[in-house]
């Protein structure tokens, strides 16, 4: 019965491990896309930049990049609703992991139960506080590309431009002032700042 309990927890362990490796590859492909996404539009950003410079530039240009950060800002609303639930569920799930382990620790220094209990916990611990770097990581790096549109916008030369022009340009630097992020349920990003905390 012992034997087949070890069985049956080892293949749950590697089950898990397998399901939260695929959800948090896949959380990081697809951000991963959408910073591509927006390093094409900072690039034509810098192409709108030298044609303003040589005066070959039309609005036309900027009806194309405005529809693509339309599309750059819905996938991200796209992505914050399909992981919102499960990066809740997630912090939560590690929230209790590491107070467990906690308590591990605290218990195996009490009983004085040796140095391999304690390494198999800070490895435990290292472990689960490696994932929620990594998720963090994904939310803090969305977010920077999603500031770096308008500072792409910002950095063309506007001035050089005539003013119905120009007052695109406002309105493109307005709308990439939302924040582009990955939250846990809505109530925290997923950031350095949650991960320090």
């Amino acid at each position: 019965m012992v034997e087949f309990l070890v069985i049956a927890v080892s293949l749950h362990v590697i089950l898990h491990v397998c399901m939260i490796s695929i959800l948090n590859g896949f959380i990081f492909t697809l951000v991963l896309h959408l910073s591509g996404q927006v390093d094409i539009i900072c690039q034509e950003f810098e192409n709108i930049s030298k044609h303003i410079l040589l005066h070959r530039f039309s609005i036309p240009s900027f009806g194309i990049l405005i529809e693509k950060h339309n599309k750059v800002i819905s996938f991200s609303e796209n992505i914050e609703q399909l992981f919102s639930f499960i990066g809740l569920m997630q912090v939560v799930w590690i929230t209790l992991v590491i107070c467990c382990l906690g308590f591990v620790l605290i218990i195996s220094i009490h009983n004085k139960t040796g140095v391999f209990a304690l390494v198999k916990t800070m490895i435990a611990y290292l472990a689960i506080a490696m994932e929620v770097f990594m998720i963090c990581f994904s939310g803090e790096y969305l977010s920077s590309k999603g500031k770096s549109i308008a500072r792409a916008t910002y950095e063309t030369p506007w001035y050089d431009m005539p003013s119905n022009q120009s007052k695109i340009l406002i309105f493109i630097m307005m709308r990439s002032q939302k924040r582009l992020a990955i939250t846990a349920g809505k109530m925290m990003d997923m950031s350095f700042e949650t991960f320090t905390s």
